[in-house]
């Protein structure tokens, strides 16, 4: 299951693959080319320079962390790979996470727990075409439950 969510956690894209499909790939269906967003934050499983390189020269800010064998290439066509490399063998990776708020990401997880807990942790159908209005189902779902609005919490003392 690929899932496009918004900073409100708010699901717009879902999309079940088969064990066929990778990671980089379930990307490229959930994100269309001509995304309304001024970032996309994923998990390292989703790394590609190239698709690094093409949302940063559409402006998207790309926020996925390269794996750690990554080296700098000084290519015109690897600019943003090289910089996140560069900055990451330079400050740490947990500098990276924060100028870049990766963060954010632990919110899509925390979606991702709800699903698991409230609704199951696998698909209750077979064939992928159920799966896919399953999914639909699901995201349906979250939105809904996203609608009745968010717990306030403040430290105390």
């Amino acid at each position: 299951m690929h899932l496009s969510i918004d900073a409100d956690i708010n699901v717009h894209a879902i999309v079940i693959t088969g064990t066929d499909v990778s990671d980089s790939e379930g990307m490229d269906r959930v994100l269309p080319a001509d995304i309304p967003a001024d970032r996309v934050i994923a998990d390292g499983a989703y790394y590609s320079i190239e698709r690094g390189e093409a949302l940063s020269r559409s402006g998207v800010l790309p926020v996925i962390p390269p794996p750690s064998h990554a080296v700098e290439h000084g290519e015109e066509k690897t600019q943003w790979h090289d910089e996140v490399v560069g900055y990451i063998r330079e400050k740490g990776i947990y500098a990276f996470h924060k100028k870049y708020d990766y963060g954010q990401r632990s919110l899509v997880e925390a979606q991702i727990s709800r699903i698991k807990r409230c609704i199951g942790p696998t698909l209750l159908t077979r064939k992928i075409g159920s799966q896919e209005r399953e999914g639909v189902i699901i995201a349906n779902i979250l939105n809904r439950w996203n609608s009745f609005g968010r717990p306030v919490s403040f430290k105390n003392g």
